[in-house]
């Protein structure tokens, strides 16, 4: 018997057989639901056992259950994977136990320790929120019976000295509790938007603010998702600015950077909300149409060469203009997405060599418009 082999079968127990959950929360929800049923089969068979031992016949038995409680969830774990009901069942369970541990008092009345669990297990298990509310009432209904003369669900008796430190223990612990559960969902939350952040950033393009080609081509993927169950069509514009570099040359860097801001503005201004323009590289531009055939997508195409060829860029004392060449293709199940990308490329080109400042897809016959 290897080593890794104990290691193996001890990682499946813990985990309940989901080790390959791919879902980070999810493997730490399995591992505390598992680990809590093995933890609290394990100390209540002693206990029980014990009671039994002792003449303790009833706190023996409701131990025993208990236990076997624990081994049917832990069990539906393994079978389901169900870790929401299974932690839920098991918050449920240690509730019932302790508040019967704290009626009866125990063995010499050391039941109530059994409560001081509760607060980290269920703040972790029901969250900030629920978990406080559950808490809460439980820590009512605990002082009510403790504090409350002949309580009839009382079936010993308290030391007032120890109820008292009991009580405000419980709610530190509670309160304690509470308080690194905000702090970790807080940091959780500062994470997440972080990484949300961070992964918008990684999809815009710096200077234009448009998608970059990683979030179109994701796109583009999701648009010939839709195609392929909905069979809806989608189309393409490849947008080049005629002699940027002349612009870049003449009036510097800075009026070519401007410029590429202006017609980015101008086209997301010019489609619709569902249609998505990007950044593809240099001063070309890929626009997404969804639900677009091409002779729509043509029509669109001319639009957009129509607004950016009367937009005008100040720049000191002079009106800088600049006009588009587009190439237009529209998918089709044969295509990749390299291949679709290519045709609407090798149309635009096409635009070039006519003379510039006009658009090209199949539908041009050989006469470039």
């Amino acid at each position: 018997m290897s080593i890794s082999w104990v290691m193996n079968l001890l990682r499946n127990m813990i985990f309940a057989g989901h080790v390959d959950e791919k879902s980070a929360d999810v493997r730490k929800q399995i591992l505390i639901s598992s680990l809590f049923s093995l933890v609290s089969i394990f100390f209540l068979l002693i206990f029980g056992i014990n009671s039994l031992l002792s003449g303790r016949t009833l706190l023996g038995t409701v131990d025993l259950s208990f236990a076997a409680i624990n081994g049917f969830i832990y069990l539906y774990l393994r079978w389901s994977g169900n870790h929401r009901i299974s932690s839920l069942v098991i918050v449920l369970v240690m509730m019932l136990l302790s508040f019967y541990l704290l009626c009866t008092g125990g063995p010499k009345n050391t039941g109530p320790l059994w409560l001081y669990i509760m607060p980290g297990l269920v703040f972790y298990i029901l969250g900030l929120y629920r978990g406080a509310i559950m808490l809460g009432a439980l820590f009512c209904l605990c002082a009510g019976i403790l504090y409350i003369p002949g309580h009839p669900l009382l079936m010993t008796t308290y030391d007032p000295e120890f109820v008292d430190r009991f009580i405000g223990s419980l709610f530190s612990v509670g309160v304690v509790a509470w308080a690194y559960e905000f702090t970790r969902e807080d940091g959780r939350r500062e994470l997440l938007n972080l990484s949300r952040r961070l992964d918008e950033l990684s999809r815009r393009d710096e200077l234009t603010g448009l998608a970059n080609r990683r979030d179109m081509l994701e796109r583009i993927q999701r648009e010939i998702d839709r195609n392929a169950r909905n069979n809806l069509p989608f189309s393409i514009l490849m947008a080049d600015i005629d002699h940027f570099k002349k612009i870049n040359d003449t009036y510097g860097h800075e009026c070519g950077d401007n410029m590429l801001r202006l017609v980015a503005r101008t086209l997301t201004a010019n489609v619709q909300k569902r249609d998505l323009v990007s950044r593809w590289g240099g001063e070309e531009m890929l626009i997404l149409l969804p639900e677009t055939d091409l002779a729509k997508a043509h029509g669109i195409a001319k639009r957009l060469q129509t607004v950016v060829g009367t937009t005008l860029l100040a720049h000191g004392d002079a009106q800088v203009g600049v006009t588009l060449s587009l190439g237009v293709a529209e998918f089709s199940p044969s295509l990749s997405i390299g291949e679709l990308v290519n045709l609407a490329d090798a149309y635009m080109y096409r635009a070039k060599k006519a003379g510039r400042d006009t658009v090209c897809s199949s539908l041009c016959n050989h006469e470039l418009n």
